[in-house]
């Protein structure tokens, strides 16, 4: 999910009218259309409701739009924090991540380098906890790891995401499936050496629900836990913003406890 998508969601909702929201973003109506159902398909339900009275938010949609508006929010400030932070560094910017920002920061170095071209950005592929000792030490200027994070941090939230469970039709689930429905079922996970705060937080939200998920496989990336998942080896859980719009016939199940958000 693209950040112009949530920016022209954001318009649409206010506006609930595709075609004076269309015309307020330069797009064609189909384009629109097509972004939002692009969006709707990843999360896998409506996000707005369409019928003879117009068109209005969903349930999912209002809840939708409070987290763009922050996420939209929260990007545009991460940007004027990194370009001062740049400035503060002779035009050298350090910048680690993790693989959940694998998303979000390339879109943070492009606009970067539309904004400040002369800046040298150095990056590091690091873990939370490497990150944080890297901090320390005044070898990266700034760095994007999950919480609970250490108090001696400025802290600025870019993320807000929540856990989904992923099935297929090799092991069906009921659409309102829970992770206790998946007590015997195999699980591909991503690996445990790769993120740890991940790897730890799913076992914790398994446990919850009353098991140990059987990992037969844990893979680098989500993108090959999705693959797995379609071909059949067993269910996985991920964040919802990993999306599943390019592995067809992969089923989202939401998981509705406090403890799936993911920051």
């Amino acid at each position: 999910m693209e950040m112009r998508e949530l920016k022209s969601f954001i318009l649409l909702a206010e506006q609930l009218h595709f075609g004076r929201a269309s015309r307020l973003l330069n797009l064609s109506q189909p384009a629109l259309t097509k972004q939002i159902r692009r969006m709707e398909d990843e999360l896998g339900a409506p996000l707005f409701e369409r019928g003879r009275h117009g068109t209005m938010l969903s349930s999912l949609g209002k809840q939708f739009l409070k987290e763009a508006r922050g996420v939209v929010a929260n990007f545009d400030r991460l940007l004027e924090s990194a370009h001062a932070s740049a400035l503060g560094e002779s035009g050298k910017l350090s910048l680690g991540f993790g693989f959940h920002t694998l998303e979000l920061v390339p879109r943070v170095i492009v606009k970067l380098r539309e904004t400040s071209p002369g800046i040298q950005i150095s990056l590091r592929d690091m873990s939370s906890a490497e990150q944080a000792e890297a901090l320390r030490k005044g070898d990266l200027d700034l760095g994007f790891i999950r919480l609970p994070a250490p108090a001696e941090f400025k802290l600025l939230p870019v993320i807000k995401d929540r856990l989904t469970l992923i099935s297929s039709a090799a092991f069906p689930l009921p659409p309102n499936a829970t992770l206790a429905n998946c007590r015997d079922l195999p699980f591909v996970s991503i690996l445990e050496t790769r993120s740890p705060g991940f790897y730890g937080h799913v076992l914790r939200l398994c446990g919850k629900h009353g098991f140990h998920p059987r990992v037969i496989q844990q893979v680098p990336e989500f993108t090959t836990a999705l693959a797995l998942v379609q071909a059949g080896l067993g269910v996985t859980v991920i964040p919802q913003s990993a999306g599943t719009s390019r592995f067809p016939g992969l089923r989202q199940h939401p998981i509705r406890d406090k403890d799936a958000a993911w920051t």
